[in-house]
């Protein structure tokens, strides 16, 4: 495939935006060289000391590592996107109508309820 026929197939884009993503399709190329490249000679420093599978593994460890906290983080990226569409889902304490409110102040009563029986229960022997 030609320079051209990439060029072609973002005719009707902008000539700006056409000349930016060949550009950062370019760096994505040279990024992925380096990085095979850096893994090998890590594979090569790493066999004199620990031996031929313990190096791959080694580096396949790494990897590993850094797939799994990419993983952690979009995870917390994401939880930490959900959570404003919930908080602001709820009404605010002096919004609540009446009915409501009863029912929370059954449910706490009933949680303190339970407390204290579970402590006179457990006070006698």
């Amino acid at each position: 495939m030609r320079l051209q026929d990439i060029t072609l197939a973002f005719q009707g884009i902008g000539a700006r935006l056409r000349r930016d993503a060949i550009g950062y399709g370019i760096c994505a190329i040279c990024a992925i060289a380096a990085l095979i490249l850096a893994t090998w000679a890590s594979v090569l420093a790493l066999l004199p000391v620990v031996g031929a599978v313990y190096a791959q593994l080694i580096v396949a460890g790494f990897f590993v590592v850094v797939i799994l906290s990419t993983m952690l983080w979009l995870q917390i990226a994401n939880s930490k996107r959900r959570r404003p569409a919930a908080a602001a889902a709820t009404v605010p304490l002096g919004a609540q109508d009446n009915g409501q409110r009863s029912s929370q102040f059954a449910q706490i009563a009933m949680i303190i309820e339970a407390v204290m029986l579970g402590y006179t229960l457990s006070r006698r022997r």
